[in-house]
């Protein structure tokens, strides 16, 4: 008997199968026809079977691809990953981070990628929210970071701010509780929403310890602000949006691209050049801030221009973390900074990809990262030291961010 349930989510998935993105790779797979019928025509029609059984088998991994997008397959099992592991004690506990820095981006991360898949992962809402409220009750705790504890210092501590921010207001959001955290998620958006109409070059600085501001942090802190004016009736976003972007589009673009510095000092010079990471997680943010502004794509286009490598594959795509090829970026760690460069970029790409809607760049990162999951052997996160697992689990929190637009 058919089940019209069954039949009414099949043409809910086929109906969001996108055409665009999966055409090269379906002219790819078709090209195999060619040979097949030069083949044949030559009577070699047993050799003509070869090329005919590649085209069936690219063409079925091309819709198998676009349909594990479509149904979020690989999304759901980033999300059991996350709700897995992110309630580790150990995870939360460790001393082997010099600072803190690793483990407050991964609790942001991951709530992003954990605030965005409630929409589809109805299922697993409870063990979403309850992961969500562990995340919002580390970042918020005076007795680990020392942050909360001295608040002069918080027009330079706008990593910290953004993502701690992030955290409480993922929270709040999913769950409605505006009792628990509140008061620290107020104190955090009305800080930023008011320091960053006034501070320098519409930035404030990331950390005691340096004196450059970057577009990346800033970004993320934006995002924190749409957030606190989504939970809360506020307008912070709108004016602080335009004015940082006016400034780094009139001001900031570094050497002959329209992307800004990894950093920038007090007289605007470039402290830090691009790196994809980087400059990634600011085109990311920047576009997560402000989904209504990525008509704008012109930082997406400039990023896949630097970073992307040349690849004839339609179902792969790598991203260097250099800008020019053979030329190494100095100080890349520092410029990525808590992230490390080589690690985190295709994830970022996948990322920022969702964001823009970059198709068929997507489907070349997500199918490279569908067949990793399919061929390589599972992560084992158990034997991992809690230090090397948070960045393992961060990269899955990253991407997961991505395939859960």
């Amino acid at each position: 008997m058919l089940n019209l349930r069954n039949l009414s989510n099949y043409q809910t998935t086929v109906y969001h199968l996108k055409l665009l993105p999966i055409l090269p790779a379906l002219l790819f797979s078709l090209s195999f026809i060619l040979p097949a019928w030069w083949l044949w025509h030559k009577d070699r029609r047993y050799w003509s079977i070869l090329p005919l059984v590649i085209t069936l088998v690219l063409l079925g991994l091309t819709v198998a691809l676009q349909f594990q997008d479509a149904n979020r397959t690989q999304a759901l099992h980033d999300v059991d990953i996350l709700l897995e592991e992110l309630n580790e004690p150990d995870l939360w506990s460790t001393d082997e981070l010099t600072d803190t820095e690793d483990l407050v981006f991964l609790a942001s991360s991951s709530s992003m990628a954990l605030y965005r898949a409630r929409k589809f992962a109805e299922g697993r809402r409870v063990e979403i929210d309850s992961t969500l409220a562990h995340l919002a009750a580390w970042v918020a705790r005076d007795g680990k970071l020392k942050q909360w504890r001295n608040r002069r210092d918080w027009d330079r501590q706008v990593f910290f701010l953004a993502h701690a921010g992030a955290v409480l207001g993922h929270y709040q959001l999913a769950t409605g509780d505006e009792e628990t955290f509140s008061r620290r998620f107020t104190d955090i958006g009305e800080h930023l929403g008011k320091r960053l109409e006034r501070g320098s070059y519409k930035h404030l600085i990331s950390r005691p310890g340096e004196d450059f501001y970057r577009p990346a942090d800033n970004a993320a802190a934006l995002y924190t602000i749409s957030l606190y004016d989504l939970a809360f009736g506020k307008q912070y976003l709108a004016p602080n949006f335009n004015d940082w972007s006016d400034y780094l589009k009139d001001e900031l673009h570094y050497a002959e691209s329209r992307l800004p510095c990894a950093a920038f000092s007090s007289s605007k010079r470039c402290q830090l050049e691009p790196n994809a990471t980087a400059t990634g997680m600011y085109i990311a943010y920047r576009a997560a801030a402000a989904p209504e502004r990525v008509d704008d794509n012109i930082p997406w286009k400039e990023w896949t221009h630097y970073f992307t490598r040349t690849s004839l594959s339609p179902f792969s795509l790598s991203i260097r973390p250099n800008m020019r090829d053979g030329k190494e970026t100095r100080f890349c760690d520092l410029g990525a900074a808590p992230l490390a460069c080589e690690q985190y970029e295709n994830a970022i790409g996948l990322w920022a990809a969702s964001e823009y809607g970059g198709g068929y760049t997507y489907y070349r990162l997500f199918s490279s990262l569908v067949f990793q999951r399919w061929f390589l052997s599972p992560v084992n996160y158990a034997e991992m030291r809690p230090a090397r697992r948070a960045r393992r689990l961060t990269h899955v929190a990253i991407r997961t961010v991505g395939t859960s637009r």
